[in-house]
């Protein structure tokens, strides 16, 4: 299952969320940024993880966890 990264609000209800994912088919994988008010879970595919933000107001928003780089000019 893919993963990704769901940014929540500050005044999210963390638990309350947590649940909404894992009724919508996502898994918790990592909550150690919840500090910074993000969480990744794994979603059975992109649609069920665009979805979640019509199933919380608490969510901001959903993208694809994923290796960054950069690059000096």
């Amino acid at each position: 299952m893919p993963k990704y990264i769901v940014s929540l609000e500050s005044t999210a209800d963390y638990e309350a969320t947590k649940q909404t994912i894992v009724k919508q088919g996502g898994t918790i994988v990592d909550e150690s940024a919840r500090i910074l008010g993000m969480i990744t879970v794994q979603m059975p595919d992109e649609s069920a993880a665009s979805s979640l933000k019509s199933f919380s107001s608490d969510i901001i928003s959903v993208e694809p966890d994923q290796i960054v780089t950069t690059q000096a000019a």
